[in-house]
């Protein structure tokens, strides 16, 4: 009961923040702020919400029925964001376990190296996508990706979305290893004869799943941004691309409340997920 009232109000601050958001844009009128327009926004905005299938938005001339096309754009979105971090876990779950059981030299050499890599921009890393694709297709007519078509792809957005935060994950788990490593439970582990991969998975992956979420809310975010760039730069078909090219309060409100929803879904599972594992961890 206690996790499920926690949720709850978790869910509901987050839902009126959103609200509260949208209606920004009454807020001002002209250079002059109008906290009667802010209501006046706010209300409008709820009751837009609650007849949601009357909501409609214009492409050229012509208007159309924003539900239920605005999911076909929220699944693309939705599908590339999550496949990325999930992607980017298990990278970076790999390569910890790899520098856990290589040598010392390895283990600096892998560290130096995400580092530098985490250091590179968003915006550099896709230029350089871009860039190779093109000399690839230039030497060899094989294209890679299409970096100008305005369409639905999945491997290409989903490979150089999960590049930056494999790097981001893998530097947090390196950090949160090398701090368990020195703790009793592991020497007396290895006292009792126990091969360092048994160490790994069945003892200091269960106390690494609770440490990394504490960061994962700024992963998930920073992903999130990025996914806005990839969309824009690559003209993909997505939810972000959508709000972007309709700007206006409704369908900012629409879109973020679809965003946001699956997103504190997946960090809520992972939550419970993590704490249920430390909690046993700690009963052994």
């Amino acid at each position: 009961m206690g996790n499920m009232v926690r949720i709850g109000s978790q869910f509901i601050a987050a839902f009126l923040g959103v609200l509260l958001l949208g209606a920004i844009p009454g807020m001002f009128n002209g250079m002059k702020l109008d906290p009667g327009g802010y209501m006046k926004r706010l209300q409008r905005t709820i009751e837009e919400l609650i007849h949601f299938q009357q909501l409609t938005f214009r492409s050229g001339d012509e208007s159309y029925q924003l539900f239920p096309l605005i999911y076909e754009y929220l699944f693309y979105s939705i599908i590339i964001l999550f496949s990325a971090l999930i992607l980017a876990f298990i990278v970076a779950f790999l390569f910890t376990y790899v520098t856990y059981i290589s040598p010392s030299f390895i283990q600096k050499l892998f560290k130096r190296v995400a580092f530098l890599t985490e250091s590179f921009p968003d915006v550099f890393i896709l230029a350089i996508v871009q860039i190779g694709v093109i000399w690839v297709y230039k030497k060899t007519e094989v294209l890679l990706m299409d970096v100008a078509a305005y369409e639905r792809i999945y491997t290409m957005p989903i490979l150089i979305l999960a590049i930056l935060p494999t790097f981001l994950l893998y530097r947090i788990m390196i950090h949160v290893l090398d701090e368990e490593v020195e703790k009793p439970y592991v020497e007396l582990a290895r006292t009792k004869g126990l091969e360092p991969t048994k160490i790994f998975l069945f003892h200091i992956v269960r106390n690494t799943l609770l440490s990394t979420y504490f960061h994962s809310r700024s992963i998930v975010w920073f992903t999130l941004s990025n996914l806005f760039i990839m969309e824009y730069v690559f003209n993909l078909n997505g939810l972000i691309r959508f709000m972007y090219e309709h700007p206006t309060p409704e369908i900012f409100t629409v879109s973020a409340l679809l965003l946001f929803i699956p997103i504190f879904l997946f960090l809520t599972i992972y939550q419970l997920v993590a704490e249920r594992t430390a909690q046993e961890e700690a009963l052994m």
